[in-house]
């Protein structure tokens, strides 16, 4: 039997906890691991995590592909985490990934995965708090972590640790095989059209385009995504980190009656398909939604597949006019996680795990 620091923000106590529970073996677990990713979120995954399972496969059958941080455009393979190990198999997972952030290192838990035949034991509690103590152990001051909205039962307990919601955001998907294109929605001759004008970004516009960017996408979101507002700038840095990572940005201005009203990006990836990047003034952002959209379908520059990450309850309307489905919506919740204030030690009772 082992012990941690438990959880208590205003004291810390020393808890037991079974031997069931140990850290992660990156280089022996990763295909049992991907195995019950895949079983516990089969009904939910997109084609993201999908690619994600399949690289953590890859690495697991090719010890020596394993390395820390990236592999290949924004994969993170896991380091650090614990895992619950009953009758000779993995049936828990939790993985913990560092990112550095303006404010420091924090941290972002993942992966919370028990198998369906294991589940209502306290096993997903215990991996979190464990999780809590392991950052708290490496002098981390942040906790964050994403939850499908609608798994009420995981959101509750993520509430009873601490956690508290940040933001929402929308996972949106265009595919042109199941988003036929409908001239009579979207003509360009209406007078919907006719009011806005769209044309490449110049550089003087920059500044407001970061700024509406950032607000989009704020800093205490996006550190996590393949995402820096200056790969969006004009000038040598932003060409030359693009040809290096063999993103493509193309900008888009967005005006109405000699007024800009926002900015559309739309990045490519050799490798990785495209994603659209909206940054809207926000008195306008529903109108700049729609007459961007109405472009991009009647312009037929739209590819196979776009994917959308954008803020919950905002221009719906507008994406699923333009053929864009909703595939998830994500609750980002945030724990600080303070020093012991003092130490108290107890004795656990007996317990049946």
């Amino acid at each position: 039997m082992r012990t941690w620091w438990g959880d208590d923000s205003s004291s810390m106590s020393i808890h037991s906890y079974p031997p069931m529970l140990r850290p992660l073996n990156p280089r022996q677990d990763l295909l049992v691991i991907a195995d019950l990713i895949e079983l516990c979120f089969a009904e939910t995954l997109d084609q993201s995590g999908r690619e994600y399972i399949r690289q953590l496969r890859q690495i697991a059958k090719e010890p020596s592909a394993y390395w820390i941080g990236r592999a290949g455009n924004h994969f993170y393979a896991p380091r650090r985490g614990f895992v619950w190990e009953e009758e000779g198999r993995i049936v828990g997972n939790l993985s913990i990934f560092p990112f550095q952030t303006p404010h420091g290192v924090e941290y972002l838990i993942a992966n919370v995965a028990v198998h369906p035949d294991f589940r209502r034991r306290g096993i997903a509690r215990l991996l979190t708090e464990r999780a809590l103590d392991d950052i708290r152990e490496r002098g981390g001051r942040q906790a964050w972590l994403n939850v499908r909205q609608d798994n009420l039962a995981a959101v509750s307990l993520y509430q009873q640790l601490g956690f508290s919601e940040r933001l929402r955001r929308t996972h949106w998907q265009y595919l042109s095989s199941s988003s036929p294109f409908h001239s009579e929605q979207f003509d360009k001759s209406s007078s919907f059209n006719s009011r806005f004008q769209i044309r490449r970004r110049t550089a003087a516009e920059w500044d407001r385009h970061k700024q509406w960017l950032l607000s989009t996408y704020p800093q205490e979101y996006h550190w996590h995504l393949d995402f820096h507002p200056d790969w969006f700038a004009p000038g040598f840095f932003a060409w030359l980190h693009n040809l290096l990572s063999e993103n493509r940005y193309q900008h888009y201005s967005i005006i109405r009656e000699s007024r800009l009203i926002g900015i559309a990006t739309l990045q490519s990836h050799l490798r990785e398909g495209k994603a659209l990047w909206m940054a809207c003034d926000p008195e306008w952002e529903n109108e700049a939604v729609q007459g961007f959209l109405s472009y991009f379908l009647t312009e037929r520059i739209s590819p196979e597949k776009v994917t959308l990450d954008y803020p919950a309850q905002r221009a719906t309307q507008a994406l699923q006019e333009a053929g864009f489905k909703p595939i998830q919506t994500l609750i980002w919740m945030q724990r600080p996680i303070e020093p012991p204030k003092q130490i108290s030690i107890k004795i656990p009772s007996s317990k049946t795990f």
